[in-house]
């Protein structure tokens, strides 16, 4: 089968002039003197070789500055390689980043019409699909202001609903799934895998592991803009955080003179450069009372005692609960602590209620982890080192399974 995307030995140099002349007297005594500017090479990608099948899902994941975005871009015809080639078999369509090819000036109506002429379909063929674009977009009210008046998530509705009715044979999207309200969001993707289910071709970029776990049958991990892996989603993604711990060991090494933190604990594990550092964790029931034991569907506050040890703006939280098999039974995510709490000071506590929590019995853990808000590296993460102990008090269920506690009633309507 021909690939629906093929990168041979792709690389990308980008040009960073320094010491630019701030006056027009210093450019003139530049030009004078033939003084000339310093130049420095940022290689985003080296080398860079793999392929898409048609009909498959990849995912390409990797830290900020890996070079998923410029691969992308590449991949969508915007710009050229300094070197390789890449070779794409049939129309492809992307959303690169938020609000890309819409323009500002123009009506959502009028930026349909448009991005139907650039992508090759006739005024007949795009008026036959204008409203049903509208209709995903939920814009109806707004389809005839200009795109400058619409807020992020409007943006993201309208590139999503053109792009994915215009029928392209590969489709790649860059993070813009990240922005905009839950339920959208979970529309864009059941209509994902309905594209998938359709034998298109879909290259999809986001720091959800989980989404792209989800939506892709392949993974290509970059570091440093070169490839280190393609394959399985769950191979993959331990890679990824194999690598996530490497640089967390680094740059916990250069913090403190080549020397790594005693991070000994009891049970579970343990990882992070320490510059923000989970100094407690109380779990205590409705009425304040400290314990790791509760009933089913019983409020459960988990509290974070917390210090910084170096200054740190800002930073993302997340707090997960995990079956003794490591199953996921729930977690929640807060990219950004200032946006969320304000400012934070150097110590202090932050307080997670979960109200009546329906969990069958059993032993589950709370694993919590304090990242850099671009998730480059990991502050502190802590693994299975808080148990969580689950009883119903009239026993399970007979016949029932699983994680959460649901008593079935069954019957023979009439």
């Amino acid at each position: 089968m021909t690939p629906a995307i093929r990168v041979e030995s792709v690389s990308k140099c980008f040009k960073i002039q320094r010491n630019r002349p701030s006056t027009l007297k210093e450019a003139l005594v530049r030009y004078v003197t033939g003084r000339r500017y310093e130049r420095q090479l940022l290689w985003a990608l080296r080398e860079v070789s793999f392929s898409a099948e048609q009909g498959r899902s990849l995912g390409i994941i990797g830290h900020n500055g890996a070079g998923k975005s410029t691969l992308l871009r590449l991949l969508c015809g915007v710009g050229m390689p300094t070197g390789g080639r890449i070779l794409r078999n049939g129309y492809v369509s992307g959303l690169l980043e938020l609000g890309s090819g819409l323009h500002q000036d123009m009506t959502g109506r009028e930026n349909i019409v448009t991005a139907g002429i650039l992508n090759g379909l006739t005024k007949k063929q795009i008026l036959a699909e204008q409203a049903e674009i509208i209709d995903f977009s939920e814009l109806e009210e707004f389809i005839d202001q200009p795109v400058r008046t619409y807020s992020s998530g409007m943006f993201v509705r309208l590139a999503f609903s053109t792009a994915i009715h215009f029928n392209p044979e590969v489709l790649m999207i860059d993070e813009v799934l990240a922005v905009g309200d839950s339920r959208f969001q979970q529309k864009c993707m059941d209509r994902l895998t309905a594209f998938r289910k359709a034998g298109k071709t879909l290259v999809l970029v986001s720091h959800n592991t989980d989404q792209v776990k989800s939506l892709c049958d392949e993974i290509l991990v970059l570091e440093e803009g070169r490839v280190v892996t393609q394959g399985d989603p769950k191979s993959a993604i331990e890679c990824y955080h194999d690598l996530m711990r490497q640089r967390s060991e680094r740059r916990a090494g250069q913090l403190r003179g080549g020397s790594l933190p005693d991070l000994a604990v009891e049970r579970g594990s343990r990882l992070g450069t320490q510059e923000v550092t989970i100094d407690a964790v109380y779990l205590s029931d409705g009425q304040g009372k400290v314990t790791d034991t509760f009933l089913s569907g019983e409020d459960v506050d988990i509290m974070l005692q917390y210090s910084a040890r170096t200054p740190v703006s800002d930073m993302a939280i997340i707090l997960g609960i995990y079956s003794e098999t490591n199953v996921k039974c729930f977690e929640t995510t807060i990219h950004s602590a200032r946006a969320t709490f304000g400012d934070l000071p150097a110590e202090g506590k932050l307080l997670c209620h979960l109200p009546k929590l329906p969990l069958l019995s059993g032993r589950y853990y709370v694993d919590i982890g304090f990242y850099p808000i671009d998730y480059d590296y990991v502050y502190d993460y802590q693994w299975h080192m808080h148990v969580l102990h689950v009883e119903t008090p009239n026993g399970t269920p007979p016949g029932v399974s699983g994680v959460i506690s649901v008593t079935p009633v069954w019957s023979t309507p009439a």
